[in-house]
């Protein structure tokens, strides 16, 4: 994705949240006043992460985000995140895609020995795909959102880097 997509990162990402609110940590009403400077940076990022998107003739279909953690004893670990899909574009691989592309740029990090995500944990799609690419549980936190009135417990997965 390049500085000029982030009026369309933006608008999927609100979607996203509105849409599947109970899959991501971040909610509507903590993002709607993002400005374009803002999604900019998610795209543009200081450090060595990277967000992907997929589009397609018309529209931005998916997106996800890769980045590395910040603290200097956790830097050997990559984090995906913001991993979504539009609902009219589901079922044509992109997911995949978009994963492929985050773990590759995770190993391009120097350093960088696993990929760690997480997920709520009843998406049983979005479980399956991560476990098809290599990522395994490594944990589970129960009741990790509180969404509408509902608790909702997510799994934790990582993906060791081959070679690392």
């Amino acid at each position: 994705m390049s500085a000029s997509d982030a009026a369309p990162l933006r608008q999927l990402r609100l979607d996203a949240l509105v849409e599947t609110p109970e899959s991501f940590g971040s909610s509507y009403e903590e993002e709607h006043t993002l400005t374009l400077a803002d999604i900019q940076e998610w795209i543009v990022p200081a450090n060595d992460g990277a967000m992907f998107g997929v589009f397609t003739a018309d529209a931005l279909a998916g997106m996800v985000g890769v980045g590395r953690q910040r603290k200097l004893k956790m830097r050997h670990k990559a984090h995906v995140w913001s991993m979504y899909v539009a609902p009219a574009h589901r079922g044509r691989g992109f997911a995949r895609l978009l994963m492929h592309a985050a773990i590759a740029h995770a190993q391009t990090m120097r350093g960088v020995r696993q990929v760690q995500l997480s997920v709520t944990a009843n998406n049983t799609a979005a479980v399956t795909l991560y476990a098809s690419l290599g990522f395994t549980v490594y944990g589970h936190e129960p009741e990790a959102l509180f969404v509408n009135g509902q608790l909702y417990d997510e799994a934790l997965m990582a993906l060791p880097l081959a070679g690392k």
